[in-house]
């Protein structure tokens, strides 16, 4: 037989977010220097988007060393 016990909520993080999408703001961005990386969070960045509506919109730059993910919107 199991007990079942109660769970706080603040003790349930069930989001593990890979890149910062949430947090960002228009004009904010993160560098990343590996090419399979960047790559997923372009693909992450379109998901994120779709998610939550139009008004989320992001660019992706390549810059010397590596790419640059920006909110733009």
């Amino acid at each position: 037989m199991f007990i079942l016990e109660k769970t706080q909520p603040e003790a349930l993080n069930l989001t593990r977010a890979t890149y910062p999408f949430q947090e960002m703001e228009v004009g904010d961005s993160f560098f990343i220097d590996n090419y399979r990386k960047a790559e997923s969070a372009r693909i992450a960045a379109f998901q994120f988007c779709k998610r939550n509506g139009n008004s989320w919109k992001f660019t992706m730059r390549k810059m010397e060393g590596g790419w640059r993910v920006i909110r733009v919107n």
